[in-house]
């Protein structure tokens, strides 16, 4: 069972963190597409677990916030929700967090940084 889900189109900046995850001993999966990854989170067997999910925004196939919406009214209380993009505007962040994320993360993301916030998160 996964402890941390990622959601991110780059696969250059998906493999930096896979990597950061996986050395720090974190089960780990991820995903591209947002579509698939709709289907896939839904499908998902993580019965009292509550995943950290880093959600990107922009995506391909369907959005972050769509997906968002989705799990909430499909499963709601299932993930616990980290908004990821290069919209970085005070809007954009209101607008993940108003809608129920437990954070948002403005790319680039440092690693070491996004490890130590993982680290926090997933303990929580």
């Amino acid at each position: 069972m996964p402890e941390v889900i990622y959601v991110e189109d780059d696969a250059a900046l998906a493999g930096l963190l896979e990597y950061g995850l996986r050395a720090h001993g974190y089960r780990f999966a991820a995903y591209r597409n947002g579509r698939e990854a709709l289907r896939e989170l839904l499908a998902l067997d993580v019965q009292g677990t509550h995943p950290l999910l880093l959600l990107d925004v922009d995506l391909p196939a369907l959005d972050g916030y769509s997906i968002f919406d989705a799990l909430q009214r499909q499963r709601p209380g299932t993930y616990r929700v980290v908004f990821t993009t290069v919209h970085g505007t005070e809007e954009e962040q209101l607008r993940g967090l108003e809608a129920g994320a437990l954070d948002y993360l403005v790319k680039p993301i440092s690693l070491r940084v996004a490890l130590e916030k993982i680290k926090r998160w997933v303990a929580r």
